[in-house]
């Protein structure tokens, strides 16, 4: 029977053990973090949009974020429903307002969605059946992931949006992503009371809805060469695509979750690195005698890869766990959208064994060149 060397090298220094796994499971929890982060930045970053019901999407050219959509002509969409394939093409007027808490009067930004309550124009069912509420005026919907400093938004609640009384009518739930604390909605009549430089006549946005069997990159195309240069149109991938790049790769929020993960991982080497170079150093002898007994230089370095693998996967197994709560909490308390998939498991954990291969490669640097005789 062999003796299970890597392990019990692991666990012959129990304290200094325990600490090196400590330092290893923090860094694969930062790991874990920060690709939750960048997971829920690229949730975000649609997740106003995500709560639209829509096949393709005209837009100005200048558009570009939710809170600088800039404006078309509506009549644009007159010529978009005359496009073989379209079934409908809805306004949508979107601002950043100011928004004052009805508890503290403290002003936070929120951004309004006007919309015409007979359209219907959202995914979930529970959001159009509570858009008759609107057709009273200074009515709105509120949205129940807003952010505390928003005060409480609930039916009844009276407050102002842009100096402009609101009442709150219904609630729904979507988020407002990297934009404001919150999301707003209202009839159109209520969006252009409320904000004074909007017009009727101009929308920041189109739905426009399919036949089922048409496909949304021609009828994109179509519109496209209709409507330009005054407006443009995107399928909902393109667009789901597009406001992914501009928040992960033009803004700094996906570079900076990138370079977290890079840190971790190179936090993670290091303390893995100067666990095993120490390991290696104190037991030079011992190395140096399994050679003279005739095991090759092979086998000494799968003792250290062993024992850095277990260390690493150790290191996993609390990692994950603190990682899972935390990822509830941050759901629960601060509503970011990050949930422990399966894919960011495997791939923490692919990362969690190349992190520790790269650290077992630098501390066998000195066992290559080591002779049994020179070591005694």
């Amino acid at each position: 029977m062999r003796t299970p060397l890597a392990w019990r090298n692991v666990w012959h220094k129990k304290v200094r053990s325990l600490i090196a796994l400590c330092g290893i499971a923090f860094a694969i929890l930062l790991i874990f973090m920060q690709l939750g982060f960048y997971a829920a930045a690229r949730t975000n970053a649609t997740s106003i949009y995500d709560a639209f019901d829509f096949d393709v999407v005209v837009l100005s050219p200048e558009y570009i974020f939710v809170a600088q959509a800039a404006d078309f002509p509506r009549y644009r969409l007159e010529e978009v429903r005359a496009v073989p394939g379209v079934e409908s093409a809805v306004p949508v007027w979107v601002q950043l307002g100011e928004w004052r808490n009805p508890e503290t009067r403290d002003a936070w930004d929120m951004l309004a969605l006007g919309v015409e309550p007979e359209q219907r124009p959202f995914r979930d069912p529970a959001i159009n059946n509570q858009l008759p509420l609107l057709f009273v005026r200074d009515n709105a919907l509120s949205d129940s992931l807003s952010r505390p400093e928003d005060g409480r938004l609930e039916p009844g609640i009276n407050s102002e949006l842009q100096h402009h009384r609101i009442r709150i009518a219904g609630r729904y739930s979507m988020g407002a992503g990297f934009i404001a604390g919150a999301t707003l909605i209202t009839s159109r009549e209520t969006f252009l009371e409320v904000f004074k430089q909007a017009s009727h006549e101009q929308i920041n946005l189109g739905l426009v809805k399919i036949a089922p069997n048409a496909s949304p990159r021609i009828i994109a195309d179509e519109i496209k060469s209709r409507v330009w240069p005054v407006a443009t149109a995107l399928t909902r991938a393109d667009f789901a695509k597009a406001e992914q790049t501009f928040w992960l790769n033009t803004k700094p929020v996906g570079i900076m979750f990138t370079t977290g993960v890079l840190v971790a991982f190179a936090a993670g080497t290091v303390i893995l690195y100067q666990v095993l170079a120490a390991e290696v150093q104190s037991r030079l002898r011992e190395y140096a005698t399994l050679k003279a007994l005739g095991y090759n230089t092979r086998f000494v370095y799968e003792v250290i890869v062993r024992q850095a693998l277990i260390f690493s996967w150790l290191g996993f197994i609390p990692a994950f766990f603190f990682a899972f709560v935390l990822y509830f909490l941050l759901r629960i308390e601060a509503f970011i959208p990050v949930r422990m998939e399966p894919t960011r498991v495997v791939a923490v954990l692919l990362l969690t064994s190349t992190m520790c291969l790269s650290a077992t490669f630098l501390a066998i640097r000195k066992l290559r060149a080591a002779d049994p005789a020179d070591l005694f």
